[in-house]
């Protein structure tokens, strides 16, 4: 197994490791086999110039007990996102279920879909008493032809769903549309191709189809 570590600026940009004693905020990432394992995001402890561990994610591969990981961790920073039960389909999205810390303890339970870009393509959360799920959302970033990447990484197009997992509301530049009828007869229609997306037609499934 080969491991590397990388670093982030405060807004995500790779610096090299000499540079990290300049920065106040920072992430160090850990990699195995070239694949996320672990996050640490570090940066000054209140008002002063101490630089500390403030949280982070960890990734769980399938050999790992989930609350021995969380026990390890969720008291060394104020928040901590640990990734488990990962999936993946044949088009290279990802889906994890996650748990959310907050100074130690569980804060929010949820579902996230990355593509093969690592951009969060679908995501909902869910309730620690009744397990429902709820915040039901997928996401566009555009066609890649077009929009190419890193240039375009933010959503401009998003959609929410009911209970039920049909449309509740479309949602693209500053403009909300409370169905998907509403949003067809709109101008705004022409930029996305409803019906070439089925995917976002309902929010189950959660994953796009092989």
């Amino acid at each position: 197994m080969t491991s590397n570590i990388k670093y982030k600026d405060f807004d995500g940009n790779y610096i090299p490791e000499q540079k990290v004693s300049d920065l106040k905020f920072y992430s160090k990432e850990f990699f195995n086999n070239d694949e996320l394992k672990l996050v640490e995001d570090y940066g000054p402890k209140g008002r002063t110039n101490e630089i500390i561990l403030r949280g982070g994610e960890y990734y769980l591969s399938a050999d790992e007990d989930l609350q021995t990981i969380v026990n390890q961790h969720k008291s060394t920073g104020n928040y901590w996102s640990f990734f488990y039960n990962k999936q993946q389909n044949s088009l290279g999205d990802t889906c994890w279920e996650y748990h959310f810390y907050k100074k130690g303890e569980l804060n929010r339970s949820g579902i996230k879909v990355f593509n093969t870009d690592n951009l969060l393509i679908a995501s909902c959360t869910i309730d620690l008493e009744t397990s429902e799920i709820d915040n039901k959302r997928k996401y566009f970033y555009g066609d890649p032809n077009i929009y190419k990447r890193p240039e375009y990484e933010s959503h401009f197009l998003s959609v929410s769903y009911h209970r039920n997992n049909d449309v509740s509301d479309i949602y693209i530049y500053d403009d909300d549309y409370q169905s998907a009828d509403e949003f067809l007869a709109s101008f705004d229609s022409k930029y996305f191709d409803w019906a070439l997306h089925p995917y976002f037609h309902s929010f189950m499934p959660i994953m796009q189809q092989d």
